[in-house]
């Protein structure tokens, strides 16, 4: 991602710990990039709402909570067909299931707000 030649040119210099340094050029390297031409493909190529570090986290765990969920449902489910629960299980079951998919729907819905 050159710069088209010809083109003015303004220098920044500013400073980074050693770790960011490395991981600077860590991943630069890994895009088959240099440092200057990463940084700039990152500047150029973030969307105009990037996420918080925090929010990403929070998905993050919202994600590993779901994948629980579904290992916890597909236990019930080979259990219900082993005929082990009763009818009133099965309906206090399909409330826990309505109720994570509202709470699901109310956090996308929160987060494309922002």
């Amino acid at each position: 991602m050159a710069r088209p030649k010809g083109e003015n040119v303004i220098r920044k210099h500013f400073k980074l710990t050693e770790e960011t340094a490395k991981l600077l050029a860590e991943h630069s390297k890994a895009e088959n990039m240099n440092e200057s031409e990463y940084i700039r493909y990152l500047l150029l190529n973030q969307s105009e709402n990037p996420r918080s570090r925090e929010l990403e986290l929070e998905i993050m765990r919202l994600r590993n909570e779901i994948n629980k969920i579904g290992l916890n449902v597909n236990q019930i489910v080979k259990n219900n067909n082993s005929y082990l629960y009763k009818e009133e299980d099965k309906n206090q079951l399909k409330e826990y299931l309505e109720e994570i998919v509202l709470l699901q729907k109310t956090m996308i819905t929160g987060m494309t707000a922002d």
